[in-house]
């Protein structure tokens, strides 16, 4: 058998569907809305970490600045200049002082002191911070930071040019280290990747937490071209970095003519981490909510398979006629776990319940219709047949009567006959009467014995003749009220026509009813989505219902035609039986007129006979009377014979009749037959 197509699979496709978009939609929006909460939360740590590393910077520089100030402000920097007490007084100010790394004081004729020893062939005068001293004349200048030979660590160096009360001057210059920034750097967290350096404005990073990096000259590269072009001090940076770096945010400082800025460094791994763990975590929600959404669609596609399966079985049985109504709702109800069976209960029949009961309830009301239209059809086929079997029988009692005028009109057609023979051998007995009057005598009295029979058969043929025209009109009145019937019956089926087209009107109702539910339901949105699902196979139970009530139409309309059929059949009958009215009245107008003539014959032998002794004066009389009654009989033989080709033919009508009625009895026997097929089961 060829397994059958069923929409379950489709119901469970979509429902499966409909749960899990809006499940991946939230789980992407949820990891965008994660990650974007990272990179922000990195951006923020950015910003912190390169205007911490900018504020200890400043405020190492300026600590610096303010001690140099301090030192130039010394007694010893205003009278003669006293090499001994400077170096004494330079050591005493930067004692505890880690980030000073040293302190040197020069005058333009190379003359020097510094807290640390110096080479004897140490020329101050030839240093670039000597020089941006005197070129600041009294005022701190901030050379660029450069990298000691020595240590090999990055120190900054600021000079001021200080003049004693007799005129001579010099200049201060002090070494600033960078330990304090590298330990604010190594205290730094930057996400899980992230990192802050410091880089000087020439491109020189003079701090960084890896060591390596200190003294990387990266003034060729994308990203310093990208800080250096800035006009803003902060800033990000997303483009044309190299392959392992996510993102760089500068901070060049409040000053504009920074020496040093700081930018922070996010790795390409830095979110690898958390996007895994966020993944893991959207893959095991989307694989329970897969779960759940699958089951919930399974029992959603079950019970709406079940509540369909339903109205098909319903339909099937209307195909053998069975109009089963839907029952009302039962008070015990199967266990949950009997997802089948608490779907068919739940399609009951309630007019105040939602779509699926008031559409069972319609539904209903339909088969309480059907009854109606069922009980009056059978009752109008009960009366067609007992009308065809009347009818029948009637037919068949009218055949038998034509034949029984048939023949008693061959008889008197016979009869006649005779009666003209005799009259021509009474012509020439009649010329030989005044040889033979004895022989006159006795065939006058047999010729007056036959005239009895003649008038008498007449008689008997002119009453025949009346029953059969009474049994005629009784048929033809009984052919007319069945006309009438058929006609009523037609009438009968236009009402069923009408009947269906309510059907019909109902049925383009609860289409329109669908409709509304699926909109509203589209309305409803996501949460209205599945009774849509709903809503559409109600719209297509409305447009099987129109189908059904299609095919009845069709059947009404066939028996309406085959009734139309036998309409015009018995019409034609009719007019056929007006035809023979008109023939029977003609043949009893003959059978009258030749009974008055057999009276006139019948007259005319008795006065024969009471007149025999005048035969021999009036021979010649009796002789043209004889001649005149041989000519009548032979036309009264002529119209018998007439009436009897006439009645043969009023018999092979009424055989064809019978047979007509025949076929409508039998037409009428398969319509009952059909129609009491029909049955109506209530829902109790």
């Amino acid at each position: 058998m060829k397994k059958q197509k069923s929409i379950s699979t489709i119901i469970l496709s979509v429902l499966i569907l409909l749960g899990l978009l809006p499940i991946v939609v939230m789980l992407a929006s949820s990891f965008s809305i994660t990650m974007n909460l990272l990179k922000e939360r990195n951006l923020v740590s950015e910003e912190s970490g390169t205007q911490a590393v900018i504020t200890e910077k400043e405020n190492l520089l300026n600590n610096a600045k303010s001690r140099l100030d301090a030192i130039a402000e010394e007694n010893v920097f205003q009278t003669d200049f006293n090499f001994s007490e400077i170096r004494q007084t330079l050591r005493t100010a930067i004692a505890g002082e880690t980030n000073i790394l040293t302190i040197t004081f020069g005058t333009l004729d190379n003359r020097f002191t510094a807290t640390n020893d110096l080479p004897d062939d140490y020329k101050p005068s030839d240093r670039p911070w000597f020089k941006d001293g005197v070129e600041g004349n009294g005022t701190a200048i901030w050379s660029v930071p450069y990298q000691d030979i020595l240590t090999g660590h990055f120190v900054n160096t600021v000079s001021k040019l200080v003049r004693n009360s007799q005129g001579d001057w010099g200049v201060i210059s002090m070494d600033v280290s960078y330990e304090s920034v590298t330990k604010v750097l190594n205290d730094l967290k930057i996400g899980q990747t992230g990192t802050v350096s410091l880089v000087s404005k020439d491109g020189i990073i003079i701090a960084d937490v890896d060591t390596e990096r200190v003294g990387l000259d990266i003034s060729e590269t994308s990203m310093y071209q990208q800080m250096k072009q800035a006009t803003s001090q902060t800033g990000n940076l997303t483009k044309n970095l190299p392959s392992d770096v996510e993102g760089v945010y500068f901070n060049k400082g409040i000053e504009a003519d920074s020496h040093s800025w700081a930018f922070a460094t996010i790795h390409h791994s830095e979110y690898a981490k958390e996007s895994r763990a966020l993944l893991l975590t959207s893959l095991a929600v989307a694989l329970v909510m897969l779960l759940v959404t699958t089951a919930f669609a399974f029992l959603v596609k079950n019970i709406i398979k079940e509540i369909i399966l339903g109205l098909v079985d319903l339909f099937d049985k209307m195909k053998d006629g069975k109009y089963h109504q839907i029952p009302k709702k039962k008070k015990q109800r199967a266990p949950f776990y009997k997802v089948s069976e608490n779907a068919r209960h739940y399609l009951y029949a309630n007019e105040e319940g939602n779509e699926i009961h008031r559409m069972a309830a319609s539904y209903n009301n339909m088969i309480d219709g059907m009854e109606q239209i069922i009980q009056h059809s059978q009752h109008q086929s009960d009366q067609i047949a007992e009308m065809a079997d009347s009818l029948l029988e009637l037919a068949q009692q009218t055949t038998s009567a034509t034949g029984e005028v048939t023949e008693t009109i061959t008889g008197v057609a016979e009869v006649t006959g005779t009666q003209a023979q005799e009259t021509e051998r009474s012509v020439v007995q009649m010329q030989q009467l005044s040889d033979v009057i004895q022989e006159l005598t006795a065939n006058v009295v047999v010729l007056n014995e036959q005239s009895e029979d003649s008038n008498t058969s007449n008689q008997q043929s002119m009453d025949v003749m009346n029953n059969v025209n009474n049994s005629w009109q009784n048929e033809m009145a009984q052919m007319s009220t069945l006309v009438d019937g058929m006609n009523g019956m037609n009438q009968n089926i236009q009402a069923i026509n009408q009947i269906i087209h309510v059907i019909n009107d109902i049925s383009y109702q609860t289409n329109l009813l669908a409709l509304n539910a699926s909109i509203e339901a589209a309305r409803a949105g996501e949460s209205g989505k599945g009774f849509a699902v709903v809503a559409s196979e109600i719209r297509q139970l409305a447009e099987q219902s129109k189908q059904s009530t299609k095919e009845i139409e069709g059947i009404i309309a066939t028996i309406q035609r085959q009734s139309t059929d036998m309409v015009e059949q018995t019409s034609r009958s009719l007019t056929g039986g007006e035809k023979q009215t008109r023939l029977i009245g003609e043949a009893i107008t003959s059978a009258q007129e030749v009974f008055t003539r057999s009276t006139a014959i019948f007259e005319s032998i008795q006065e024969i006979e009471h007149s025999t002794t005048r035969i021999a004066t009036i021979q010649n009389s009796v002789l043209e009377n004889l001649e005149s009654i041989s000519a009548s009989t032979e036309e009264n033989a002529a119209g018998t014979q007439e009436v009897s080709a006439n009645a043969e033919e009023v018999l092979a009508t009424m055989e064809e009749f019978v047979s007509h009625v025949g076929d409508l009895q039998g037409i009428s026997e398969e319509l009952k037959q059909m129609v009491n097929r029909l049955a109506v089961i209530k829902a109790n």
